[in-house]
């Protein structure tokens, strides 16, 4: 190579440069690269740490400490100034020995904040090699830190200085808390498993042929994502051993089956969430053609275990037999049980079986569910799950904290001043607003109430530690016999001194007058409609559309009868709201003056527990390995806090 080929980089590099510029100049931005001190000041940073030498992701270094050098380039660090000044010379020269066996060997010196990098010195080494299209430039890097605020960047950034700790990687960057642990979970590792040099290499791998397939048509598409952000959502319903052998094609197909879902949540929409059944009236043109030739709606149910086996799908099955009950000649009903390994198989049976509605009746299922819709775009999917915001499926629920706090105001009446137990299966997105929920309902006939928490999902025996707490009555989903006359999963019953219990209230879930519901929508058209205020839609119905309820035992006392008559009657008619209250969390932090009423993403959000529960939200990590994946699916987002 010749000083002249190296003159040629420079016109070539210098021409990029002037593009950029002029671009950033008709569209009113800096076309120069950013400035740190113009940003931030030494007085708003919390310290400072020194990271060593490292790759530095070429396209993380935007920009320069101080405003001396940037008139130099523009906003994508090629040169801008004329070919025969001093600057031009010096970056020639250095181009010159980049592209001979000499080549550029010296770090450069970075500031980092952010997860972004500022030079301090060696400016002309990052244009030349940017020039060059190099993915990576050895750099000494010192970290500002930034003061610790409930911006969720920042908070977002305290997590990614702890994942940083465990993996030494910058490519992979998130703007939204919760997300580090997540993708810790999907390579199938512990929350603080510390990555070997194999993983680490085999990572890089995968997000490098993942990023070549992010085109510009792609991330126009899912504007101010990042690449980790689109490589998480696949890893969602994709596994990281299937996307470790996928070719650069089959992850393209991949990554496209979900760019509605990635649009969805680069545009920072709200999903629609159904509170109650919309009727929707059949149109003329619609019953005309009924009379004529009424169309039948196959429609197929997935459980994740056998309904002889699982208390769970036996209660889903009865709905569905009440669907084809209710509904007679309109629909075909079929259902299907399938696990981890089968679900892909089992679900393109049933589409190609006729299935024009798919019900999965367990969250476990959510990822194959998310492939099946991604396949067969004429398929309504819907998934049982709480709140997940997907264009491609629907999901559905029903809000169980309406009967716990019943449950917890009768509790509170009988529980004669000692602990009331609260056995917790989960700690899933819904899981804190039914404890809370019964624990406002105890407080309320009982002032001083306390809950002692309790989780099935940790290792020992839960129901001896509540026991061994003084607990007498306790509320959860191992309590008793599962009633398949009633379809009750959760009972709150009284523990006898020889550990029989007696059920005292059962809380009911209708799944029949759920399904009945939504089926009925799709004849008449309201699926459709559904999809006006937002592409992804959740139904979270609850006692007063009758899919939930409450079974009272005969031999409550008659005054606690009547109370929990009028707790469900006020909860029908929307007159009462369990968390219409003061309410402050175990910190004693005030979140509820009693003045205004939670949102429905507030209580399925919801991430604290109210001052008179005793117990905590347990962490992924502490978990049986069991119930990780379902927790890692739906889990509930962090409360993040400053190391």
């Amino acid at each position: 190579m010749s000083r002249i080929d190296a003159i040629n980089e420079y016109r070539l590099a210098q021409r990029a440069g002037l593009k950029y510029y002029n671009a950033c100049v008709a569209a009113h931005k800096n076309p120069y690269p950013e400035v740190l001190e113009d940003l931030i000041n030494e007085t708003q940073a919390s310290g400072h740490a020194a990271i060593g030498t490292i790759e530095i992701p070429s396209d993380l270094i935007v920009g320069t400490l101080a405003a001396g050098r940037k008139m130099a380039f523009a906003g994508n660090y090629m040169p801008i100034l004329p070919e025969n000044s001093e600057f031009a010379t010096k970056w020639i020269s250095l181009c010159d020995a980049h592209m001979s066996e000499e080549g550029i060997r010296d770090p450069i010196t970075c500031m980092e904040f952010m997860g972004k990098f500022y030079v301090m010195e060696g400016h002309k080494r990052v244009s030349v090699l940017k020039s060059f299209g190099s993915p990576a430039i050895l750099g000494t890097v010192t970290r500002m830190i930034p003061v610790w605020s409930q911006d969720p960047a920042v908070q977002a950034y305290y997590e990614f200085m702890k994942f940083y700790r465990l993996c030494g990687l910058y490519h992979i960057q998130f703007s939204r808390p919760g997300q580090y642990d997540k993708l810790q979970q999907a390579l199938g590792f512990a929350a603080d498993h510390v990555w070997t040099r194999e993983e680490k290499a085999e990572f890089l791998s995968v997000y490098w042929r993942f990023r070549s397939v992010c085109d510009e048509n792609v991330l126009d598409k899912v504007r101010d994502h990042s690449i980790g952000e689109a490589l998480l959502m696949c890893l969602e319903v994709y596994s990281y051993d299937e996307l470790r052998q996928d070719d650069s094609d089959a992850m393209r197909k991949k990554l496209i089956s979900l760019l509605p879902d990635l649009q969805f949540s680069a545009q920072d929409e709200s999903a629609t969430v159904s509170m109650n059944p919309v009727v929707s009236e059949k149109s003329f043109v619609r019953s005309l053609l009924d009379g004529i030739s009424r169309p039948v709606l196959n429609v197929a149910f997935v459980h994740a275990a056998p309904p002889e086996s699982s208390a769970w799908s036996l209660g889903h099955e009865q709905g569905a037999k009440r669907l084809k009950e209710v509904l007679g000649d309109q629909v075909s009903v079929t259902s299907y049980v399938a696990n981890d390994e089968t679900a892909d198989e089992v679900m393109e049976q049933a589409v190609q079986a006729g299935a024009q509605v798919l019900f999965v009746t367990a969250p476990i299922l959510l990822a194959p569910a998310r492939r099946a819709a991604a396949l067969h775009p004429d398929c309504k999917v819907l998934v049982c799950a709480l709140s997940v915001p997907f264009t491609g499926i629907r999901t559905y629920y029903c809000r169980l904290y309406e009967a716990k706090f019943i449950s917890g105001a009768i509790a509170g009446v009988l529980c004669e001043g000692e602990p009331i137990g609260f056995l917790a299966r989960y700690p899933i997105l819904g899981s804190p607003a039914a404890i809370n929920a019964f624990a406002l309902g105890a407080r309320m006939t009982r002032p001083d109430a306390k809950i002692q928490l309790a989780w099935s999902c940790l290792p020992g025996d839960p129901i001896k530690a509540l026991n061994q707490a003084g607990c007498k009555i306790v509320s959860g989903h191992t309590m008793a016999v599962f009633n398949s006359e009633t379809s009750s999963y959760w009972n709150t019953a009284h523990m006898g001194p020889d550990g029989k219990s007696q059920v005292l209230i059962s809380d009911v879930w209708n799944w029949g007058r759920l399904y009945e519901d939504i089926v009925r929508s799709i004849l008449n058209g309201g699926w459709e409609k559904a999809e006006e205020s937002s592409p992804a839609v959740h139904y979270w119905w609850g006692m007063n559309s009758g899919v939930m309820d409450v079974q009272l035992s005969p031999t409550l006392p008659a005054g606690v009868m009547q109370l929990a008559t009028i707790l469900k009657d006020g909860l029908v008619r929307g007159s009462l709201h369990p968390f219409l209250a003061q309410i402050r969390d175990q910190q004693g932090v005030l979140r509820s003056a009693g003045d205004r009423w939670f949102t429905p993403m507030e209580m399925m959000n919801m991430n604290w527990l109210c001052d008179n529960v005793v117990g905590k939200i347990p962490a992924q990590d502490e978990l049986l390995e069991m119930s990780r994946k379902t927790t890692s699916l739906l889990a509930i987002p962090t409360e993040t806090g400053k190391e």
